[in-house]
């Protein structure tokens, strides 16, 4: 609390930034459970090693002590949970979130997690000095990608502090006393179970002390619901009932993580404290954690980067790019309106959200060069209607993918049908106009996805109509920077592929005979084989859509011969209705579908249909709404998304011509 409040007094920004993290923590937690995060999210942990004595510069061992006790803590599988009392057992809840020693520095290179200096300051406050090698310590690792420990001698007392999301990423982190970290080696009772860590990084995920930081009133709050309010902080090993604040018969919940207790007492959270994490997760930490990856996908025209937030990217007749938004309450700028962001497109339009209120929008103009926009929570860059020229001359659709804050990797094919890249980091790579050459010579558009920080998969069709496979490790390019894996197969749609989990890869193509195929890496191997593909049915129009709201859970959607919209899902045991039968969702359509989800048993799902409009419809979690085959209406005069995609993978680039430069407007299309 000294942090939060120094930081309150010399930081501006910092009290807005709190609000807004505290509202929308009250947001999530009003939404019903089924709505909310699922899965578990593992949270990469760099430890800086600070010491002055050879005492202080404590193991590897004793530093891997801590991460496994944080993974018993954090999931429940501490085994001296089941001490708690018994009238809030009942509440001591899994948080879902693991920790794991980074394997990768921010550069890329191999990396222990681990990384140590001997500083001639012999103890550190907690005025942050330990978190800058100006000032003795060791800089931070990138906050948005690494959860940053400090483990140094500490005076005063302190056994640890923390910094609440919302602050100075150079300071974001737990700093922890080299004799409090860990179970092992220099830990010593009654804090060397570990605790102190646990306790921190609570912080770290946005929880309060238990009693409320009000002194030892009783007015204080840690905004959890299911913790009981108690008078001040408990020390040592209280006796159960303890009671404060007229909060009897159970009084204080003293073996909370969040209180002041020895270690040996401090056993559990509850399931606010859980939710209240899974808020900051999705939240201001949503970019870190290979779990992040679930609600990022790659590309596509419609993105999805929060809790119930939809955004739409069409072009109008006059191929220029309209928006539109779902607010959590209305649609914007209204149901059947547009927002007009101008230029003369000639790909359908690819969005991307790496973080809560960012977009990036990507698509090809009349002279075949990539073009860019972006949102970046205020306003368009680098104006209302114009874009950024990214160079290439490019055949097909661009394809996206996001697997770090402020990170894009951009996939194109060129005119001799070679893969080309390009990404964001901060700055644009090879060069802002420039590209990577990957080499092979493919047709349709290049499928992209990220299961984890640093790690990218590319799937492509090649000329002979086989799907072929390259993936980028955090290191290299595998099995070369031109070469690819054979995965078999004739296809006749783009590929499309998902990620439910790390390490775990989902794809889908269209065969000669209509039907959808389906291949999967578990880990370790191709399945059902190296070039065998599971069939699963049906006679698919077009492109597939394949999106993922869960571990083990695919959602799949195709265009009949009927041109209605048919899907199926993996519920983790089985295809649902069968391995080749469909759900018939209705309407007669001139797009390929294009679905989102933003929470877990949440799907909405975006076509146009014959009058060229837009239509929506969602499933709920229960049902299908407005209806099983029914659409809601969204209005516009949509360019023919399909035809245009199919044209530009085939054409050759036309004479170079510039995005026109178009009039500022926020019509609807139907006026455009």
């Amino acid at each position: 609390m000294d942090v939060h409040r120094r930081l309150l007094s010399t930081d501006p920004g910092y009290a807005q930034r709190r609000a807004a993290i505290e509202n929308q923590a009250a947001l999530f937690a009003s939404v019903d459970a089924e709505a909310q995060r699922s899965g578990i999210t593992r949270i990469p942990v760099v430890v800086h090693v600070v010491w002055n004595t050879p005492v202080q510069n404590i193991s590897d061992a004793q530093i891997r002590s801590q991460i496994d006790v944080l993974n018993r803590d954090f999931r429940r599988a501490n085994p001296d949970v089941a001490s708690t009392p018994a009238p809030f057992l009942p509440l001591a809840a899994d948080s879902r979130v693991e920790f794991y020693l980074a394997d990768s520095a921010p550069n890329g290179t191999p990396s222990s997690g681990i990384e140590r200096r001997q500083a001639t300051v012999a103890s550190f406050s907690d005025n942050d000095a330990v978190k800058a090698a100006a000032s003795g310590g060791m800089d931070a690792w990138p906050a948005a990608r690494y959860l940053n420990i400090w483990v140094c001698q500490l005076g005063g007392g302190l056994l640890g502090y923390a910094q609440f999301p919302g602050g100075p990423a150079q300071t974001d982190g737990v700093v922890i006393l080299c004799s409090a970290f860990g179970t092992v080696g220099s830990a010593a009772a009654p804090f060397n179970l570990g605790r102190t860590a646990t306790h921190e990084i609570g912080h770290w995920l946005n929880l309060n002390h238990i009693w409320g930081d009000d002194g030892s009133g009783c007015s204080g709050t840690d905004n959890v619901a299911d913790t009981p309010n108690q008078g001040g902080a408990n020390t040592g090993v209280p006796g159960f009932p303890h009671v404060s604040c007229s909060n009897g018969p159970n009084g204080d919940m003293f073996m909370n993580y969040m209180d002041y207790v020895d270690d040996r007492a401090m056993v559990m959270f509850t399931a606010g404290q859980a939710t209240r994490m899974q808020a900051c997760l999705d939240g201001p930490r949503s970019q870190i954690g290979t779990g992040a990856s679930l609600v990022r996908p790659s590309s596509s025209p419609v993105v999805a980067w929060g809790p119930d937030r939809l955004d739409a990217f069409v072009l109008g007749m006059d191929r220029a790019l309209y928006h539109k938004w779902w607010n959590r309450t209305a649609w914007g700028p209204s149901v059947t309106g547009y927002e007009r962001l101008g230029g003369v497109c000639t790909s359908p339009p690819q969005a991307v959200s790496w973080g809560p209120n960012r977009l990036d929008v990507f698509v090809t103009g009349t002279d075949s060069a990539l073009y860019h926009k972006w949102w970046d929570g205020a306003q368009w860059g680098p104006s209302f209607t114009g874009f950024e020229a990214m160079g290439g001359a490019c055949i097909g659709t661009p394809r996206i993918v996001s697997f770090a804050e402020r990170r894009l990797d951009v996939f194109v094919l060129g005119t001799n049908r070679a893969l080309f890249h390009k990404w964001y980091d901060g700055t644009w790579g090879p060069s802002p106009t420039g590209y990577e050459s990957l080499g092979g010579t493919c047709i349709g558009q290049p499928e992209v996805v990220a299961w984890g920080p640093n790690r990218l998969d590319i799937f492509v069709i090649g000329m002979d109509r086989a799907l072929y496979h390259k993936s980028w490790d955090g290191s290299a390019w595998r099995p070369s920077v031109n070469g690819y894996e054979r995965l078999g197969g004739t296809c006749t749609s783009s590929p499309r592929a998902v990620a439910w989990g790390p390490n775990r890869l989902d794809i889908f193509v269209a065969g000669t005979d209509g039907a959808l195929y389906h291949k999967w890496w578990n880990g370790a191997a191709w399945r059902p084989s190296q070039e065998g593909f599971e069939r699963l049915g049906g006679v698919c129009v077009g492109e597939v859509e394949a999106v993922a709201w869960g571990p083990n859970r695919l959602d799949l959607f195709v265009t009949g011969t009927d041109s209605g919209v048919y899907h199926k899902a993996w519920d983790g045991a089985a295809w649902r209705p069968s391995i080749t039968g469909y759900e018939a969702l209705g309407g007669v359509c001139t797009s390929p579908p294009y679905a989102a989800a933003w929470a877990a048993n949440r799907l909405d799902l975006f076509v146009t249909g014959t009058d060229s409009a837009l239509y929506h419809k969602a499933w709920t979690g229960s049902a299908w709404a407005p209806s099983i085959q029914g659409y809601e209406n969204l209005g516009g005069t949509v360019s023919d998304l399909r035809k245009a995609q199919s044209q530009a993978a085939e054409r050759e680039p036309a004479a170079a011509m510039p995005l026109a430069p178009p009039q500022r407007d926020a019509s609807s299309m139907a006026n455009a």
